[in-house]
């Protein structure tokens, strides 16, 4: 076997440095653009609420410059999660029965129980007379209203 020359055995040497440091540089690049990503994805996030913001901010100046009071804002009138939960859990209901009696879904319920959501101006009026009439006031006005199972039992009944 021949052996190689000194200049081949440079240049091999240099082609198998460069590669291997090519490559971690690679990787990092990799690492870099999947952080910038991350961050894109965070401002374009962070823009949207800005955006929520201002448009809030927008509305609350336009309804303070008109002197007008929404029906549920003042002192004493807030509808914390607290509450919510505490006339849930004092009726003694699920979220299911209780979200039935309120007209919404057990999800908005347990949203506004974590404060993540809060309810909105019929819902909050419906909890309102909920909780000034009690619950036989309550199921008595859902009784009289007409329900939904009547008409899934009918579904049922034509399959």
């Amino acid at each position: 076997m021949r052996k190689p020359s000194l200049a081949a055995a440079l240049k091999a040497e240099v082609r198998r440095h460069t590669v291997r440091e090519v490559k971690k540089t690679k990787a990092r690049l990799r690492d870099l653009q999947k952080a910038v990503t991350a961050l894109r994805r965070e401002v374009r996030k962070d823009r949207t609420v800005i955006g929520r913001l201002k448009a809030r901010i927008v509305r609350f100046r336009a309804t303070a410059a008109k002197g007008v009071r929404r029906s549920g804002e003042g002192p004493g009138r807030r509808t914390s999660p607290h509450t919510i939960r505490a006339l849930r859990e004092r009726m003694g209901l699920s979220r299911l029965q209780f979200s039935k009696l309120l007209g919404v879904s057990p999800g908005s319920i347990f949203g506004w129980e974590t404060g993540r959501t809060t309810p909105r101006r019929g819902s909050l009026a419906r909890f309102r007379a909920l909780k000034k009439g009690g619950l036989k006031a309550a199921r008595a006005q859902a009784g009289a209203a007409p329900g939904r199972r009547r008409k899934a039992t009918a579904r049922r009944a034509r399959r």
